[in-house]
């Protein structure tokens, strides 16, 4: 059959709806997870036992179980105990039940790259703890958070592909919609492969910008 790219310009609006819920899906999973993961991060070295053993516990069943597994949980399964989720909110919750521990990981990590002497200073100035940690501790944690967390972030972007398997038109569900109907693969294909990468290059660049800022602080 050859490549014929001039079928794009015919399925090409249809493929960018597709994108724009993608990019829907990734700035809510972001937004609501990034609290979460604080929360988890915190939770994983708090000194009350059950709870720091509980979220450990947590951390390590949703990192090991494939995202597809969450997202059929909560599309397919919550049903059977009377709760029907919409596959988009669905796809949200799913996404963030499985970030919102890496995430974690990611700002946990950051948290223990702070000296300690940084709370004992604080303490000695009469500084209150949730002073100490926004002004101080957490500023001097980001630059370690953010690469990896960016990395994650990706991830979203890339695992969001998955949410097509329980109804939701994204990026990716909508290619397969067009490759079934023109059975243009290729030209499809490499159109969403542009997009992924476009969207995942706007984070990364996100993290170029924030490391440039910290190291022309840090000079300063």
């Amino acid at each position: 059959m050859g490549l014929d790219f001039s079928i794009l310009i015919e399925i090409g609006p249809f493929l960018m709806r597709g994108a724009w819920v993608t990019v829907q899906l990734v700035v809510a999973v972001l937004i609501i997870s990034a609290p979460l993961a604080l929360v988890v991060a915190l939770a994983r070295d708090s000194r009350v036992t059950w709870l720091a053993s509980s979220v450990a516990v947590l951390s390590w069943i949703f990192r090991g179980i494939p995202p597809l597994i969450i997202l059929f949980l909560v599309y397919f399964a919550m049903p059977q105990f009377g709760v029907d989720i919409k596959p988009f909110p669905s796809a949200v919750i799913g996404m963030t039940l499985y970030m919102m521990f890496y995430f974690g990981e990611c700002i946990r990590a950051g948290l223990t790259s702070v000296d300690p002497g940084q709370y004992q200073a604080a303490k000695s100035l009469g500084l209150p703890p949730f002073h100490t940690f926004r002004r101080i501790v957490l500023p001097q944690a980001l630059p370690a958070v953010v690469p990896p967390y960016i990395s994650h972030a990706t991830e979203v972007v890339k695992g969001s592909s998955l949410c097509a398997t329980i109804a939701v038109a994204e990026l990716t569900g909508n290619a397969y919609q067009q490759i079934i109907t023109t059975y243009r693969a290729f030209e499809s294909l490499l159109f969403i492969g542009v997009v992924y990468a476009i969207l995942d290059s706007s984070l990364l660049m996100f993290q170029v910008y924030a490391e440039r800022r910290w190291t022309a602080r840090s000079h300063r």
